[in-house]
């Protein structure tokens, strides 16, 4: 419900204070009946024909005179046995002497035998400082003067009744009004009115500065339960608002002073106003008020439901009950609280934002004293004139739902705090305790975060602009996840910025880093500052985009950049990778995923095992990465190891082949090869490809790893040199094969010179076994072999 509502709902409760006034004078003119009746019954004697002037008689109980009675003159009919009393007056004092009421009518007659008196003419009733026959009044008669004119009025001595089934009108200072019969007890000091009861109060600061109509079937007042009831059905109408319930009652003090209205039997409000129309309804409002008429408290209970339709669009408001707390003599409100599945809608257009909590309190700002309003930007007062909300807190937990285009958004939490700005719309709100944010773009996978607390800054069309979190902040999407002390999210980007040992992860990697950015629209990721990337590897090592040694690889770097829709990643500054025995060393490591594919650029260095070996760094010892449950089983005390450098490299894992190139160098104790580009070839050993090891994490289907790739063959081409001890071959094109450790010389003009024997072997192809030192030439002549004693390593 927006501030307009609250405002108004408070305005309308101050109608019903209206009916005081009516019904003060209702229990004035029920104590003037009651006098008057006794008035002829006492003025000529039975059983006499009499004429007198100037008939006068008081009723004096314990030396007080409670009212008096007196007639100019008054014949008394023996053969009609009735009396006839010609323009009388009553002076009513009550029995505090309080009073200075007057009833005055041009004649009265009155039946012994029936014991009544009957006034058939026009009766006039002067209340609360009236002039006295005398021609005295009270200091302040003018603005406690009041006036009710009837007729025919009849009162029974036996039954203690006085009624008439004529109109009766009244007037006062704040307004004037009419209705039909009157019916008075003097047993039960009951007054009612019968039907068509219509009064009408003058515009005040009470009323808002418009006049008060009031309409009700019929009206009681009870003078010693102290209450006055206006039967339906009943209005209240006010300028473009109105007020319908079954049964309006009011509750007043022992100087009958209203203290409580009530509306009941389907009550309801309703208006037009500054373009907008509007409801509210309940099973009942009640308001309290100050001895001075003005409202402290409204109460509204049971199914509590309000809706304001606009053409921007339509706001609802449910709860079971809604209580106003009044600024003390204003008829302003100070505070508003709704409990009982209480629930905030706001449409405009296609778009819907609703609240829903079990508690909800609202603070608004004090109105500005007239002459002293400041412009909109600084007012207290929203474009319509009325009180504007400055605070709701939820006082338990709540969710906030909004649908805006094709983006859905819910916010949950343990308790919100929403603060509004000078126009009356939300500018910022807080989230305590388990908060919890859900938005889904229509065609995407909805994005989850949670945390301990929120703060949310709204632009001035209501949509939210910026979300910060803070305190174990959990983020996902899909597969997805990331973790930070501390989650900035900025809507126009769709940026989210992680601090705060952020962490992202999904099912194949997680990463961390000094700070991390997402942007949430394209899914571009930045990270900086100490990154380390585990990629674990899945139960089919060909679908990795990184499978170039056993177990999860290790990437650390400056800098990451990555998308999640392609799986492309960049890692630079100081790149290094690490996967069982193979590392891999560079400026700039580049990942694919989807594409299996990896590259490596700037001073490339790449270590790839031939065997299962001992230490595989050449001096680029990787960062410690965790050790496995299950430790793995020793490697052979000797091991061949590659070492190749290349200004560019990449790795297709689904083929098992690196692509070196850029002039390149490869080295190992099998020896070591120069040349332009360099293909490496790796492979799975038969008796490991269904190695796995026990994961630290117990379940179903933990740690599996893929079996340890090795060197299994390389080819070098363009301007080929091939070093192995004391030899030296050159060709166009070489291949070693790891399985028979031999290098295969080919293309341009292959040879092999010997520095121990300074001799040169040339051929078409030459083929040198490592293990048996021994030369395959192929020439034209044929094949012949050439055998060596064995090169030291």
């Amino acid at each position: 419900m927006r501030n307009q509502e609250a405002a108004r709902y408070a305005r309308m409760a101050a109608i019903a204070a209206g009916l005081i006034v009516l019904l003060v004078v209702i229990v004035y003119t029920q104590r003037a009946v009651r006098r008057a009746r006794r008035a002829p019954g006492a003025s000529v004697p039975s059983g006499v024909e009499q004429q007198s002037a100037n008939f006068t008689y008081s009723d004096v109980e314990q030396g007080r005179t409670i009212f008096t009675l007196r007639a100019s003159h008054a014949t008394q009919f023996k053969k009609e046995n009735r009396a006839l009393l010609d323009d009388v007056w009553i002076t009513i004092y009550g029995r505090e002497g309080n009073r200075n009421d007057n009833i005055h009518t041009r004649q009265c007659s009155y039946e012994p035998e029936s014991e009544g008196i009957r006034c058939q003419g026009e009766v006039q009733i002067d209340l609360q400082g009236a002039m006295t026959p005398d021609g005295k009044a009270p200091a302040d008669a003018i603005s406690r003067a009041m006036h009710v004119k009837t007729s025919d009025l009849t009162f029974n001595r036996e039954s203690g009744e006085a009624s008439t089934d004529a109109p009766v009108e009244f007037s006062f200072a704040q307004g004037q009004g009419r209705g039909t019969g009157v019916r008075y007890s003097t047993h039960d000091s009951t007054l009612r009115i019968d039907h068509d009861v219509e009064f009408a109060l003058t515009p005040s600061d009470r009323s808002g500065g418009m006049p008060v109509k009031v309409t009700g079937s019929s009206m009681e007042v009870q003078r010693d339960k102290l209450t006055a009831t206006l039967s339906g059905p009943a209005t209240v109408q006010q300028g473009g608002r109105e007020l319908d319930a079954g049964k309006i009652s009011i509750l007043f003090d022992q100087d009958f002073h209203a203290q409580q209205a009530v509306a009941e039997d389907q009550p309801s409000i309703r208006g037009n106003e500054n373009g907008a129309k509007f409801s509210l309804s309940a099973t009942t409002f009640t308001a309290s008020l100050d001895p001075q008429g003005t409202i402290t408290r409204l109460l509204s209970q049971g199914s509590v439901a309000g809706t304001r339709q606009a053409p921007a669009g339509t706001d609802r408001f449910m709860a079971e009950r809604v209580e106003f707390a009044m600024i003390p003599g204003s008829n302003a409100v100070r505070e508003m609280n709704a409990s009982g599945a209480v629930v905030a809608e706001a449409h405009q257009g296609a778009d819907l934002r609703t609240l829903k909590t079990e508690a909800l309190k609202v603070n608004f700002k004090p109105p500005v004293s007239p002459g002293k309003q400041k412009n909109p930007a600084g007012s207290s007062l929203d474009a319509a004139g009325a009180q504007r909300i400055e605070t709701a807190e939820t006082l338990a937990p709540g969710t906030i739902d909004s649908k805006t285009g094709n983006e859905n958004t819910r916010l949950s939490a343990k308790r919100f705090v929403a603060q509004f700005g000078a126009t009356g719309r939300i500018e910022k709100l807080f989230g305590h305790g388990d908060v919890e944010v859900r938005r889904q773009i229509a065609g995407n996978t909805p994005q989850t975060s949670s945390a301990t607390e929120l703060v949310a800054t709204f632009a001035p069309t209501g949509d939210w602009d910026s979300i910060e979190e803070s305190g174990h902040v959990r983020l996902s999407e899909a597969d997805r996840q990331a973790s930070a002390a501390k989650v900035s999210m900025i809507r126009s980007s769709g940026l989210a910025t992680l601090e705060g040992s952020p962490v992202i992860s999904d099912s194949q990697s997680r990463t961390t880093a000094g700070a991390v950015s997402i942007n949430q629209q394209t899914g571009e990721i930045h990270a900086t500052g100490g990154i380390v990337s585990t990629y674990v590897a899945s139960s089919t090592a060909s679908n990795d985009a990184m499978n170039l040694g056993s177990g999860p690889a290790h990437i650390s770097a400056d800098k990451l950049v990555g998308l999640s829709t392609s799986g492309h990643v960049t890692y630079s500054g100081h790149a290094r990778l690490w996967q069982g025995q193979s590392v891999l060393q560079a400026e700039q490591i580049d990942i694919w995923r989807n594409d299996k594919k990896l590259e490596a650029h700037g001073h490339v260095v790449v270590v790839f095992p031939q065997a299962a070996g001992s230490d595989p760094s050449f001096g680029l010892a990787p960062a410690k990465a965790p050790a496995p449950a299950t430790a793995r089983p020793s490697a052979p005390a000797q091991a061949t190891l590659w070492l190749i450098h290349a200004p560019a490299l990449t790795y297709w894992s689904d083929q098992g082949k690196a692509h070196l190139e850029g002039g390149v160098t490869a080295s190992s104790d099998q020896g070591s090869l120069d040349s332009r580009t360099l293909d490496v070839f790796l492979t799975s050993p038969p008796e490991q490809k269904a190695t796995s090891v026990k994961s630290s994490t117990s379940g179903e289907g933990a740690g599996k790893e893929s079996a340890g790739k090795e060197l299994n063959r390389i080819l070098a081409q363009g301007g080929v040199t091939v070093r192995q001890g004391e030899r030296q071959g050159s060709a166009e094109q070489a291949e070693y094969t790891a399985a028979d450790q031999k290098f295969v010389l080919s293309g341009g003009e292959p040879a092999i010179h010997d520095a121990s024997s300074d001799t040169t072997t040339t051929g078409h192809s030459l083929t040198f076994y490592v293990a048996s030192d021994t030369i395959l030439i192929d020439s034209q002549e044929g094949l012949r072999t050439l055998t060596k004693h064995r090169v030291e390593k």
